[in-house]
């Protein structure tokens, strides 16, 4: 029997925000997500987004500095909260980052392979997948069709019913869909966004957004109820845990 692997996933870890209705931190929590997660001993950690609250380039100082104490190396994606363009000037140690044009990479040191696309659109809530992006993930998909994969991005590329989410979610996500629908070794699509656990699918790959190490969101689904209420839930990550036998599983755990 082969080892599992195992890839934790932090999302929406705002830092630099204030502290929010359970008095807690963005950094803090931070700091105990990766105590409680280095119980799980995971091979990597995906960020998918929102790693700043502001932007800011001092927001990035302090991630940098809080980061060694991750369990495992922490690869970075942005968020619509982030800049793409600090983000590599302030972790030039991230030799994954691309030179120029978008942060997108891929993984590939594991059995499994992790696809990281940044579908960001500077100065807009939602996500936008161009042409450009579908292009780029198809060809990074084509070079192992044969390996198992995740697909992760920030916003989610599925419908939520969340009458806020789905309007600031992925412009695009249909063809993000056929990009994915063409390529059955992909086993699992993450993201974040939502600041809660959701489900869903994308063509045929299970899809799931991680909650928030910050704040947790509540769900609006119906005209007339309030959006994004900030709630007590306690934050989380999830764990994407696969083997061989039984591919990807998505597991929550509550910090």
């Amino acid at each position: 029997m082969t080892n599992p692997v195992i890839i934790g996933q932090i999302s929406d870890l705002h830092i630099g925000a204030e502290k929010k209705l359970r008095g807690e931190s963005p950094e803090d929590n931070l700091l105990r997500a990766f105590k409680a997660m280095s119980v799980y001993k995971p091979d990597i950690i995906l960020a998918t987004g929102d790693l700043a609250n502001d932007e800011g380039a001092e927001e990035y100082e302090v991630l940098a500095q809080l980061l060694p104490q991750s369990p495992a190396p922490v690869f970075l994606l942005p968020g619509n909260h982030d800049h793409p363009e600090r983000m590599r000037a302030a972790f030039p140690d991230h030799g994954y980052f691309p030179g120029s044009g978008h942060l997108s990479y891929v993984i590939d040191h594991l059995p499994v392979r992790v696809v990281c696309i940044d579908q960001t659109e500077p100065g807009q809530v939602a996500g936008r997948f161009t042409p450009d992006h579908a292009a780029w993930l198809d060809a990074a998909l084509a070079d192992a069709p044969d390996a198992p994969t995740l697909v992760a991005l920030h916003h989610p590329p599925f419908q939520t019913n969340d009458i806020l989410f789905d309007t600031i979610g992925l412009k695009g996500s249909e063809l993000f869909e056929s990009v994915i629908a063409r390529h059955k070794q992909v086993g699992r699509v993450t993201c974040g966004h939502h600041h809660r656990l959701t489900s869903g699918a994308v063509a045929h790959a299970p899809a799931v957004s991680a909650p928030s190490t910050a704040w947790s969101y509540g769900a609006a689904f119906r005209q007339g109820d309030q959006p994004a209420i900030i709630t007590a839930e306690p934050p989380a990550f999830l764990l994407h845990v696969w083997t061989e036998a039984g591919g990807f599983a998505a597991h929550l755990q509550i910090f």
